[in-house]
C-alpha cells in the first residue's frame, strides 16, 4: 500500500492554488522520485494505480493538477481555462515548482519526470528549460504537428477571441482537434473510445465531470503554442545530451498518428545528439497505455527502465 497525501502550492500565475498529490512507499524508503505531468482534460489522481505500483517498488510518486484541471480549477467555470498571462510558460514553471518542493524534501535522491499526452508537450518544453536538473525523462503518448497547423491554430483562437472572449468554448476548434480520433475504430460506443480498448476505462472517463469538459480558446491557444515550440528542433538544443529519455506510446494512438509521432520525436532527439534515447511502441494500444488492456507490459517496462537508470545514477554518485 502507498501512503497517499494531498497538498497545495501557489501557482506561478500568482492567482491560483495548485493541488498536488504524493504516493510514498509504505516503508518510507525512497530510492527515487517520479513526477507525473498529466494530460489534457484529466487529472493526476487518474494515475493512482500506476503511482501505487511504483510506490510499492520504492518510488515516491508526485504530480499536480494543471491550471484548469482537477481540483486546481477553483470553480466549474475554470475547467478548461489556464490563466490570462503567458500560460504556456506558467504550466512549465508550475511543474518545476513542484519539482523544487519535492527535491528540497528529498535531497540527493534521483529525480525522474514523465509527461503524458498534453503533459508530454509541456514536458518537452520543460526539458529545454530545466532538463539539466533531472536524471531521466519519460515522454508518453506524444505527437508532432506541422508548423503551419500550429500557426493556424494560434491565429484561429486569436481571431475567435476578438468576438467571443478568451474563455469561449469553440465547438469548431474542438471538432478539428478531436473529430477524427475514432476514425479507425469500428463500431464506436462513445466519443472517447480512442483512449483505450478497455470499456470500463472509457465509461469511467465519459462519466467523470473532470474528464468531460471542453477546452477554452485560451487553453487551445496555449496547446498550439507549446506544440509549435517543441516541434522546432532549433528550440531543443538546450536539452542535455546526457539525459536519458524513454519515448513510449501505442501504435493505435491517434494523438501520435498511430506511432509516427513518437517515432519522429525519438529521431529528433537522436539527431540532437542525445546519447541515451529509447523508443517503445505497444502494438494495438490506444492513447492511454497505462489504462489499456495489457497495461502490465508498460508498467513493467517503465519500472525496469527506472530501476536501471536509478542504479546507474547511484553508482555514478558513489
Amino acid at each position: 500500500m502507498a501512503i497517499k497525501k494531498e497538498f497545495t502550492f501557489r501557482s506561478r500565475d500568482g492567482i491560483n492554488t495548485c493541488y498536488a498529490y504524493s504516493w510514498a512507499p509504505e516503508n518510507g524508503n525512497v530510492k527515487a522520485v517520479f513526477q507525473i505531468i498529466h494530460g489534457m482534460v484529466e487529472y493526476v489522481q487518474r494515475y493512482d494505480a500506476f503511482a501505487s505500483f511504483l510506490a510499492a517498488h520504492g518510488y515516491l510518486v508526485v504530480g499536480e493538477d494543471h491550471l484548469g484541471h482537477g481540483k486546481t480549477a477553483a470553480t466549474e467555470k475554470d475547467l478548461g481555462y489556464f490563466c490570462p498571462q503567458d500560460p504556456e510558460t506558467v504550466l512549465v514553471r508550475n511543474a518545476h515548482r513542484l519539482k523544487k518542493i519535492i527535491q528540497e524534501q528529498n535531497p540527493g535522491v534521483p529525480y525522474f519526470i514523465m509527461g503524458h499526452s498534453m503533459g508530454s508537450f509541456i514536458f518537452r518544453k520543460y526539458l529545454t528549460m530545466y532538463g539539466s536538473g533531472i536524471d531521466g525523462a519519460i515522454v508518453m503518448g506524444t505527437g508532432v504537428m506541422p508548423a503551419f497547423v500550429t500557426g493556424f491554430g494560434v491565429f484561429l483562437t486569436n481571431f475567435q477571441k476578438i468576438f467571443f472572449g478568451d474563455r469561449h468554448v469553440s465547438g469548431f476548434i474542438t471538432h478539428i482537434a478531436f473529430g477524427g480520433y475514432n476514425k479507425k475504430i469500428p463500431n464506436c460506443r462513445t466519443e472517447s473510445d480512442w483512449i483505450s480498448r478497455d470499456d470500463d476505462v472509457v465509461d469511467a472517463y465519459v462519466k467523470d465531470p473532470l474528464c468531460s469538459f471542453k477546452f477554452s480558446l485560451n487553453a487551445y491557444r496555449t496547446l498550439f503554442k507549446i506544440l509549435g515550440y517543441v516541434c522546432k528542433e532549433k528550440n531543443l538544443t538546450a536539452i542535455p545530451d546526457t539525459l536519458p529519455i524513454f519515448v513510449v506510446a501505442g501504435t493505435a494512438d491517434p494523438v501520435g498518428n498511430y506511432g509516427k509521432g513518437p517515432k519522429a520525436v525519438y529521431e529528433q532527439y537522436k539527431r540532437l545528439g542525445i546519447k541515451d534515447v529509447t523508443l517503445k511502441l505497444y502494438d494495438g494500444f490506444r492513447h492511454e497505455i497505462l489504462n489499456e488492456i495489457g497495461k502490465e507490459d508498460p508498467y513493467r517496462d517503465i519500472l525496469n527502465w527506472l530501476d536501471a537508470h536509478c542504479a546507474k545514477e547511484n553508482s555514478e554518485n558513489q
